[in-house]
């Protein structure tokens, strides 16, 4: 049930970071380097379903070729950044979301910028997003190439290396403000001169790197990106529409959405008559990364009727091959002893944790690479083990009023599957692009070797999911001014469900 992105990213990590936090201690670092990349590389081979995933055929030679990479690069590894950047490139060139690594302290902060910093404006630009007054590259200016690269090559040749799965715009958006915040990597290059579109004129500008503080990037990331620390909510917009944020979907019983999400689907349940009554209902997964899909699940039977889904059109068979190795099911074993009896965990989480752990053992016992489980819902535990039928019930009157689910970039794992499960039942996606997964989920962590980095591993692979590998859920109705304003989607919101009726 743990669908959450891998390690966080950069920027989560460089605005949490304590600046005077003291860098690992020096040692050997060509020997850690080439044992946890050793490491990195047998644990996917012994756990990672895509070793042995017949439709993946890239997949070993992917991690064949990076281990002897890492370990080529470990002979000349002098430092902590000669460490990690190659680990994280390791990781990063299988463009798996849920393939995640991640320090376990503190980042190699020497970072650098030439006075401004970019982002990606939503319409495929890379625009300067904030500016030091002296720099010659003024806000609002238009990167048109660097160093005989076009601004997407540069873009792909650093930012791409670096975190993977640059095709996507999600990711674009996501990590677009690190296009010249340099973490001082030797493996990707760092612009002499670029060129700009400033004031319609075309200009060529020499780039002088210097240091940038450390406890100054939170502040750039948040005036680049909108970021905006979201809670979870319910309110009622002038005019009647329903809005519900739940900027989560972490299955941790101790987290923010185990505490807040029982209540406001035990609400949707007791008030649905009135809630499908309003103009509109917006499901608002801004800042979603993903958790336990049963969230989406339990939302779903509140809004549309225990026996909604079982009423839409039957589509394909999904299926779920579970990798069957004894870490995989000690994953999942202790997962449920950690989750059962908390609020929140329903009796089909609680039977599809049984299914799996009796299913796994038998397989783990007979040494079989993959365990086939037939998961009758693609986005979530089917509610029924996978030798029996799922039960119906009769489903309720359907909604007739729009329901909006509101994504952006950070749409990711089970916040993918809630969209896939509500549009399904007839929701319309509004909003900006969401990220994408491959069809490898459900993450185990496991600390490397030198105790500075760790690794998730994703445990099972989709069959037959609709849903393609990598592939971004879009809107119906898109919204190009700053995701983060939330006073500004709320009047666009108003005049969609207006020019509804």
């Amino acid at each position: 049930m743990k669908g959450r992105i891998g390690a966080a990213a950069l920027a989560f990590l460089l605005a949490s970071s304590v600046a005077s936090a003291a860098p690992p201690a020096e040692r050997d670092w060509s020997e850690a380097l080439a044992r946890d990349a050793q490491a990195l590389h047998d644990d996917l081979a012994a756990n990672h379903p895509g070793a042995v995933n017949s439709l993946d055929p890239g997949f070993n030679a992917n991690n064949d070729r990076q281990l002897k990479l890492a370990l080529e690069r470990a002979k000349s590894a002098r430092s902590y950044a000669d460490y990690f950047f190659p680990l994280r490139i390791y990781v990063s060139s299988f463009d798996d979301g849920h393939l995640g690594f991640g320090a376990l302290g503190n980042t190699p902060n020497d970072l650098r910028w030439p006075g401004f910093a970019t982002r990606y404006d939503g319409r495929g630009r890379i625009v300067v997003g904030t500016s030091e007054p002296e720099s010659p590259v003024p806000q609002g200016a238009e990167l048109l190439s660097c160093d005989g690269m076009s601004a997407s090559r540069y873009a792909e040749a650093t930012l791409g290396t670096m975190w993977g799965r640059w095709s996507l715009e999600a990711q674009q958006q996501r990590m677009g403000a690190f296009l010249f915040i340099d973490e001082s990597s030797n493996l990707i290059p760092k612009a002499k001169e670029c060129t700009f579109a400033i004031a319609g004129q075309r200009k060529s500008i020499p780039l002088s790197w210097q240091p940038l503080a450390l406890d100054r990037v939170g502040p750039l990331l948040n005036s680049l990106q909108g970021r905006r620390s979201r809670d979870f909510g319910e309110r009622t917009l002038p005019g009647g529409i329903r809005w519900l944020a739940m900027p989560s979907f972490d299955g941790d019983p101790a987290s923010a959405a185990a505490k807040a999400l029982p209540g406001m689907i035990a609400r949707a349940r007791s008030d649905r008559a009135a809630m499908l009554a309003a103009p509109a209902i917006v499901l608002d997964l801004r800042g979603n990364g993903g958790g336990s899909s049963d969230w989406s699940r339990q939302l779903a039977v509140a809004l549309w009727g225990e026996g909604a889904e079982d009423s839409l059109p039957p589509g394909p068979t999904v299926e779920v091959d579970w990798r069957a190795s004894p870490a995989n099911l000690a994953e999942i074993a202790n997962g449920y002893a950690e989750r059962r009896g908390s609020e929140g965990f329903s009796a089909p989480v609680d039977n599809w944790y049984r299914s799996v752990i009796a299913g796994l053992g038998v397989a783990v016992a007979r040494k079989q690479a993959l365990w086939r489980h037939v998961d009758f819902d693609a986005s979530g535990p089917s509610a029924a083990s996978s030798e029996g039928k799922r039960p119906t019930a009769p489903a309720l009157a359907r909604p007739v009023r729009p329901i909006y689910v509101l994504t952006d970039s950070s749409c990711a794992s089970a916040c993918l599957d809630a969209l896939d499960r509500w549009t399904a039942l007839g929701a319309i996606q509004i909003g900006r692009p969401t990220s994408a997964d491959t069809l490898y989920m459900e993450i185990r962590d496991r600390t490397l070797p030198s105790r500075l980095t760790s690794i998730s591993v994703p445990m099972k692979v989709y069959r037959g999911r609709k849903r393609g590998s990598n592939q971004p859920a879009m809107p119906v109705h898109r919204f190009d001014g700053d995701i983060s304003d939330t006073a500004a989607l709320e009047t666009w919101v108003t005049s969609l469900a207006a020019a509804r009726r």
